[in-house]
């Protein structure tokens, strides 16, 4: 199998935990570094100029190697520098609560054994840990990798369908207004880090406005560090767009909520949410975007049943696949996009997700779920 940038082959592509390092039991054997040069500081990036291969990891212990080219490292390398005015911002915030070596010791606790999750609240970490800046190091640290590659994988798959043309014909337009761009529970910025890039870069988008949402009031800081505007945002209440003070938005991206906010038929709250989702869409919203962990979302059937158009954007023939869809307007038509194994053809970041393990389990035909441990 040719492994090379620009040979992968959608999801029998390196990467996500096809080449797990394995010491064979050797305890305290070193894990051996990718080819080439580090380019971070944590050795999560690396770049070998004889092979033009990229090597990056998204995980904590540097467990699973996927690979890109030089165009996904020249975008990987901005991500780094990027992260060094958040990382900057951090430490202040570190140094506000004492030793910044035992805040970081202590985020790094929480992101790991994350204790609310294993409670009943359905949430990753409660409001109080997602604002402790020893746990913001480690998020900027590790969630970077995975939420600025999934995003921008998800964006070129879109565009491969053809969502981004009438928006971009329309900024285009020397009287037109820009084109507006809203993250949910985005955290620092990441999405919109990779929106920013994909559409001024690839769609040659000049005029953008670019408005980030958390309910995470502390985010603020690290998200205005990126030249986001920030608005703190709770989606179980209050109106989006009267929110961040426009009448008309072109895109929402929404990365890994809809799990807590929307997957539970019959809850009040999770309903509203899908019937305020709907409303975005009628509203103007040209397309929800949605990236999750979890293959099948029940808020996809929960917004299907409300009449919205679903567009699935990973390859369905190894079985449903919803980590990454669209939220459209009823009666919405796109491009067909690329089929089975082509799903990956082009994309900037091959295999992001990760899709090698719906091979190994026998496809459809095999047993369901994504296995997801090496985010941590």
């Amino acid at each position: 199998r040719d492994e090379r940038p620009g040979k992968f082959h959608g999801g029998s592509n390196r990467g996500g935990g096809v080449n797990r390092w394995d010491p064979n039991g050797r305890r305290g054997a070193e894990r051996p570094a990718p080819a080439g040069g580090k380019l971070d500081e944590e050795g999560h990036l690396w770049w070998d100029e004889t092979s033009g291969v990229c090597t990056y990891f998204q995980d904590r212990r540097r467990k699973w190697p996927f690979y890109t080219d030089e165009r996904g490292k020249e975008k990987l390398v901005a991500l780094v520098k990027a992260n060094t005015a958040l990382r900057a911002r951090n430490m202040e915030l570190m140094l506000s609560m004492g030793d910044p070596d035992s805040v970081a010791q202590e985020g790094e606790r929480l992101y790991v054994e994350k204790p609310t999750l294993r409670g009943e609240d359905n949430v990753t970490w409660s409001f109080n840990e997602y604002g402790h800046p020893g746990l913001q190091l480690h998020y900027l640290k590790l969630k970077s990798w995975q939420r600025f590659t999934e995003t921008y994988a998800l964006l070129e798959r879109a565009d491969q369908r053809g969502l981004f043309d009438e928006a971009c014909a329309a900024a285009a337009q020397s009287d037109g207004r820009p084109m507006r761009v809203v993250s949910i529970g985005g955290g620092p910025g990441y999405e919109l880090f990779a929106a920013e890039r994909f559409l001024r870069d690839v769609k040659n988008v000049t005029k953008l406005e670019l408005y980030n949402t958390d309910i995470q009031p502390t985010w603020q800081g690290y998200s205005e560090a990126l030249g986001f505007r920030f608005k703190e945002y709770d989606i179980f209440k209050g109106d989006l767009l009267h929110t961040i003070g426009v009448d008309v938005v072109d895109f929402v991206i929404i990365s890994y909520v809809m799990i807590y906010v929307a997957s539970t038929p019959g809850n009040p709250a999770h309903e509203a949410v899908c019937d305020m989702l709907k409303s975005l869409l009628e509203r103007g919203v040209r397309a929800i975007i949605v990236s999750e962990r979890g293959e099948q979302q029940a808020s996809c059937k929960m917004m299907e049943q409300r009449g919205v158009a679903i567009e699935r954007l990973m390859r369905q023939d190894l079985g449903l696949d919803e980590r990454q869809v669209l939220l459209l307007p009823p009666g919405t038509q796109l491009r067909a996009g690329p089929e089975n194994d082509a799903s990956t053809t082009g994309l900037t970041f091959p295999n992001v997700p990760f899709e090698e393990h719906k091979i190994k389990r026998g496809g459809a035909k095999g047993a369901g779920g994504s296995q997801t441990k090496w985010y941590s």
